[in-house]
């Protein structure tokens, strides 16, 4: 498999999220911030939204960035009826637009179901809910408006911690997306394009399809199963190799078989933001280009190590 994205040993982050989904910087921001820590090669992949790619688009000479910028997008598909996401690259930005899954309009409308959902379940369940509670675009998705709604009412803290669910837990992941929880309310695998659709439209696109992090997928028991399935579909360029999730020796291991398989392994932090600092300030606590869980640069292959941290 050609690997056009990115050249040996360079420092790389191909997973960073911005504002336009459920990051917390913009992107000049994130391009400022890239430039300092000596990225080479970054890429925005923002969850089922090309927004970022066309503001750097517009941008003059990326924001004093001087390194590589790919096309980038996390898109949401479905597989043996779970859901997952596959990262695009390096594609044709217009013709993957066209893609209706990654249309803005397309989405809110979605939310906008969503919410009518969440509102009668949560009620049933005892919450205080705002009865003319709509979708608030600001808060990007159906859950987030409506936990925000909840966080409004101190009523409710009775009924989270009945129901044993707290502000700290993923309430989306682990609540409304997950079978059998008292609030799962989304049909998620029903309501998310295929995989092999998806990988269709990227390479339509003349983009790369890559997995994202196999090993950090929830409800996964077996992820290098996982990994071995999907390569037998032969569908995916590669596979994210190195993650914030992973241990070292699991960015080995999806390093390892990307190689002996023809494909690509990528790395990316998955970067949103949380307690970033810069300008004289430590990263933490996670860092463009660095995957602290594993004391290791997103560099491929993977040449250095650190200590861990105490």
């Amino acid at each position: 498999m050609e690997n056009t994205l990115y050249k040996r040993g360079q420092l790389i982050d191909l997973h960073i999220h911005t504002q336009y989904s459920d990051g917390m910087y913009t992107v000049p921001e994130l391009l400022k911030y890239a430039q300092k820590r000596g990225l080479e090669v970054i890429s925005f992949t923002d969850h089922d939204l090309l927004s970022a790619n066309y503001e750097v688009r517009s941008l003059n000479r990326q924001n004093g960035f001087t390194g590589k910028y790919i096309n980038g997008c996390e898109i949401s598909v479905s597989f043996k009826n779970k859901k997952y996401e596959v990262l695009a690259y390096d594609f044709d930005l217009d013709t993957l637009a066209q893609f209706e899954a990654l249309n803005i309009d397309y989405q809110f409308a979605i939310e906008e179901q969503r919410l009518e959902k969440l509102k009668d379940l949560g009620i049933k369940l005892g919450f205080k809910v705002t009865p003319n509670l709509k979708f608030d675009p600001k808060h990007r998705t159906a859950h987030k408006t409506f936990f925000h709604d909840l966080g409004k009412y101190p009523a409710n803290k009775a009924v989270y911690e009945e129901y044993g669910i707290e502000k700290s837990n993923n309430l989306y992941r682990e609540h409304m997306a997950k079978p059998g929880s008292l609030f799962h309310c989304y049909d998620i695998v029903t309501e998310t394009p295929s995989i092999d659709y998806v990988c269709k439209k990227i390479h339509q696109a003349g983009g790369k399809a890559i997995f994202a992090h196999p090993f950090y997928v929830y409800n996964e028991a077996d992820p290098k199963g996982l990994i071995k399935d999907l390569a037998s579909l032969h569908i995916l360029d590669g596979f994210e190799s190195i993650h914030k999730k992973f241990t070292l020796e699991e960015c080995l291991w999806v390093q390892k078989f990307c190689l002996e398989n023809d494909l690509i392994p990528t790395a990316g932090t998955d970067f949103h933001g949380d307690g970033f600092k810069i300008d004289g300030v430590a990263f933490a606590p996670e860092c463009l280009g660095y995957v602290k869980y594993a004391q290791i640069e997103t560099r491929l292959p993977i040449i250095k190590t650190y200590e861990v941290e105490k």
